[in-house]
C-alpha cells in the first residue's frame, strides 16, 4: 500500500464516519493504542497526559503532535548523531490519545515506529557508514500531518 493509498483510505473512512454520524449516534471505536503502550517506554508524566482527559479535541492534539514531530525531525537532521538520536527518541514516545480516530491513530503509530527505527539506527555506532532512515521517518511524519490536516478540513465544512 502506497502513502497515497493510505491517505485515500483514511479520507474514505473519515467521510464514511462523518456521514454515519449524521444518521445515528457514533459507536465508540476500540482503542488500538493499548498494544503500542506495552512496547513504548514512558515516564509517569506521559502516562498521566495520555490517560487523563485533555483540554484539546483529538484532532487538535494530533495536529499539534504531527507538526511538532515534523519540526523535531528537521532540527534533528541538522544535529550531531547523539543529539539527533535524543531528539527523535523524544517524539517516539508521544502516543495518540485514546479518543483519536482509529485511522489517524494507526498513521500516528506507524510514524512512531519509523521514529523508533530512526532513533535506533542513530544510536548504533557499530556501523558508522550505515545511513539512518531519515526519509522513512520524514515521510511518515508528513503522511501523518497530511491526514490530520485533511481531517481538519472535513470537520470545518
Amino acid at each position: 500500500m502506497t502513502n497515497s493509498d493510505s491517505i485515500e483510505a483514511v479520507m474514505r473512512a473519515l467521510q464514511r464516519q462523518q456521514s454515519e454520524a449524521y444518521e445515528r449516534e457514533p459507536i465508540p471505536a476500540e482503542p488500538i493504542i493499548e498494544v503500542a503502550r506495552a512496547f513504548l517506554p514512558r515516564s509517569p508524566t506521559q502516562n498521566a497526559r495520555i490517560e487523563g482527559p485533555g483540554g484539546l479535541a483529538p484532532g487538535n492534539d494530533s495536529l499539534i503532535k504531527a507538526r511538532y514531530a515534523s519540526t523535531i525531525l528537521r532540527v534533528a537532521q541538522t544535529s550531531d548523531r547523539e543529539a539527533a538520536a535524543r531528539l527523535v527518541g523524544s517524539i517516539a514516545g508521544d502516543l495518540p490519545l485514546q479518543s483519536e480516530l482509529p485511522e489517524i491513530a494507526d498513521i500516528h503509530l506507524r510514524a512512531i515506529d519509523s521514529f523508533v527505527q530512526l532513533a535506533t539506527s542513530l544510536r548504533d555506532t557499530t556501523n558508522p557508514k550505515q545511513q539512518p532512515a531519515w526519509k522513512t521517518a520524514v515521510d511518515a511524519a508528513a503522511d501523518w500531518l497530511r491526514a490530520v490536516e485533511m481531517l481538519g478540513q472535513l470537520t470545518i465544512h
